[in-house]
């Protein structure tokens, strides 16, 4: 059989051709990066350990941290952490029992004594006389040229001239064990108890502003410190919890790899994977066969949840994309003969996938019935056979959901938190209704669900074909459903309530490969049901004559491939190459 001829399609040429004609607003992506290196972990010293509840103080690209050596020595390391080397600070003048910046310069408690030293220099500015002759860490904090120290649960505020106490105030929050400076007016709130929450406090207000998560082990937040506005750096050596990570809105972002910001701040996207991805297609014809046709979904192409790059297809294949975004890729295989077996790849990319965030400022009040004047979403507003929106099981539903929401946010949230509330189980694809009265349903149904609470408030939603990750995994299957809605101003937006964090609408972690986006549950070019490969139509008679199989294999990218084959290869009939989960058409 003929060599086959590999086209290349440029990444430069790819927006312009695989975009959505009306599908996605235009969204550019600005770049924001850690300030240190992080790609290989910091190597602390074997011989020096950290006590799990001293803070770590930092300092014009430094880090101080008080260490304690096999004999119970205790030592200040001073961290670069440009350099990632590290230095012991000559101190004698007792042990450390609280730090903090302040003025540009350092503060260290020790009993009796606040002493103020310079940042670079270490030499002693100032002794200040200090009420503690305690031995146990006490954290320290400056605001607004005050100095505040927790002592149980309460907030001590002292004038840093003078060191005398201003005044002790208890905090709202029961067993406080850290404070550490978010800004200028707040400090984060920090306990063990709480898991990996952050208490927001106000003390020129006395009061909590906010409640907070940060996705780190809950003993790692013991080693939080702020490095600039919302940017803040965890150096911990028991947790082996290094890194920065941005806080924006109510969420922090790590920047181990860069944080995406779409313009206006309307979308995050974070935590990339880049897998090399190869369709793997092999047949064999039962008897002989004419020219046949196969049909192939590809993932989509440069949507703001997944990228690809350095895509390439055989001469042999043809690329059709729909006004969705939906790619086909059709191969043509000459006339063969019984017993003729194949293989090939018909297709190679570099995927890229993000964790991503759809910021949906309630502020907004985005209004309802947003888009139903374009004809462009007449498909994905309409009723159908698994939604029937006005049936009085769903219309109950929906009334009592939304009740008197007037704003798009309210509605998708409510929706979100609802659908995310019904109990997983392996479902027989049953419409709305049905899966509402049971309560129960598989991934198809939750998207039933949404889709027919929303078309009924007249907001296009559609289904999404997808491989919800297993990332050891070597291959990507075709095993996951979740619905989109459109946002006038962000375009499509996920609603994933079956994988992290669930129930916020337009927020998914999951790093799914997207397909294809359908208005309907049925593919136009794929017959038969939910796969990836499929006799085209005008094949389809050859359905009981052809026996095929696709593996899309999956590789870190710079790892090799398996299986590749550079070209169409005739093979001998191997029973062996055919066996796993080979498709027979229905």
């Amino acid at each position: 059989m003929k060599k086959i001829v590999w086209i290349l399609l440029l990444v430069v040429f790819l927006p312009s051709l695989l975009a959505e004609t009306f599908s996605q607003e235009p969204v550019s992506w600005t770049e924001v990066r850690s300030k240190y290196n992080w790609k290989l972990s910091p190597r602390f010293p074997e011989s020096e350990s950290v006590e799990l509840f001293e803070s770590i103080l930092y300092s014009e690209d430094r880090l101080f941290l008080q260490t304690k050596d096999i004999t119970k020595q205790t030592s200040l390391l001073v961290w670069n952490l440009g350099s990632g080397e590290s230095t012991k600070l000559p101190w004698d003048r007792g042990k450390v029992t609280g730090w903090t910046e302040c003025r540009g310069n350092l503060f260290f408690q020790t009993a009796n004594t606040l002493w103020e030293i310079h940042p670079m220099t270490f030499a002693v500015q100032r002794k200040i006389v200090w009420p503690d002759k305690g031995k146990s860490w006490k954290d320290i904090v400056c605001l607004e040229n005050q100095i505040y120290r927790l002592d149980g649960n309460q907030l001590e505020t002292y004038n840093l001239s003078t060191g005398e106490l201003i005044s002790k105030t208890p905090l709202p929050f029961p067993s406080v064990q850290r404070i550490t400076k978010r800004n200028e007016s707040e400090i984060f709130l920090i306990s063990s108890f709480w898991g990996n929450t952050i208490q927001v406090y106000s003390p020129k207000k006395q009061t909590g502003v906010s409640e907070l998560k940060f996705p780190v082990s809950h003993r790692a937040l013991f080693k939080l410190t702020a490095i600039g506005a919302d940017h803040f750096l965890i150096f911990d050596p028991l947790t082996k919890t290094f890194g920065e990570w941005k806080g924006l809105e109510d969420t922090f972002f790590p920047l181990l790899t860069p944080l995406e910001i779409a313009d206006g701040s309307k979308a995050y996207r974070f935590s990339p994977i880049q897998n090399q991805i190869e369709y793997q297609f092999q047949w064999t014809a039962l008897v002989d066969l004419p020219e046949t046709k196969f049909h192939f979904v590809l993932p989509k192409g440069n949507i703001p949840s997944q990228t690809l790059r350095e895509e390439s297809f055989p001469a042999e294949t043809k690329l059709q994309v729909d006004e969705a975004g939906n790619r086909i890729l059709i191969l043509t295989i000459p006339v063969m003969k019984a017993g003729d077996t194949g293989k090939m790849t018909v297709y190679h990319a570099l995927l890229t996938r993000y964790k991503i965030q759809w910021n949906l400022d309630p502020k907004q009040n985005i209004a309802l019935n947003q888009s139903q004047s374009k004809k462009e979403f007449e498909s994905y507003l309409q009723d159908d056979w698994f939604l029937k929106i006005n049936s009085p099981i769903v219309l109950e539903k929906r009334n009592t959901l939304f009740q008197e929401s007037s704003s798009l946010k309210d509605v998708l949230t409510k929706t979100q938190g609802y659908v995310a509330s019904i109990p997983y189980k392996s479902g027989s694809f049953e419409p709305a209704p049905q899966v509402i009265e049971k309560n129960n349903g598989g991934c198809t149904e939750h998207s039933y669900v949404t889709m027919a609470l929303l078309r009924g408030k007249g907001i296009p939603s559609r289904l999404v074909w997808n491989y919800l990750p297993t990332e050891s995994s070597k291959e990507i299957t075709f095993n996951h459903k979740f619905a989109e809605v459109w946002v006038d101003g962000f375009g499509w937006i996920p609603m994933e309530p079956l994988a992290p964090p669930k129930s916020k609408p337009g927020v998914t972690y999951a790093r799914h490969v997207v397909f294809a986006s359908l208005a309907n549950p049925s593919h136009p070019q794929i017959a038969g049901g939910d796969r990836l490969v499929q006799l085209a139509k005008e094949s389809l008679n050859l359905a009981k004559k052809i026996k095929f199989k696709l593996v899309v294999a999956k590789a870190l990218e710079g790892e090799v491939m398996e299986d590749k084959e550079e070209g169409l290869v005739p093979l001998k009939t191997n029973r062996a190459l055919l066996q796993g989960e080979d498709l027979f058409v229905p």
